[in-house]
């Protein structure tokens, strides 16, 4: 028997890490009153978060991509009408 697919689970834990260490550099930012860690912070966290937006679409466009692929393998298997 073939082993089943499984969900790489990394997938959809890696966008959250992500934007949930934006936010709490972000929150840091806000906090502490030191103006280069304040810049830093704020810069290090929206780029996270940007960063998320694009992490995130390449997991969708890649598991787009997978069920396009698994749906014309199961077409093709399908008889002509």
């Amino acid at each position: 028997m073939s082993e089943p697919n499984r969900t790489n689970f990394g997938l959809i834990v890696l966008p959250s890490i992500v934007s949930g260490i934006g936010v709490v550099l972000i929150l840091v930012a806000i906090w502490v009153d030191e103006h280069w860690v304040r810049g830093l912070c704020l810069s290090a966290g929206v780029l996270l978060l940007w960063l998320d937006f694009f992490i995130t679409m390449a997991i969708f466009r890649r598991t787009v991509r997978h069920i396009d692929h698994r749906l014309r393998v199961i077409e093709a298997k399908l008889p002509d009408r």
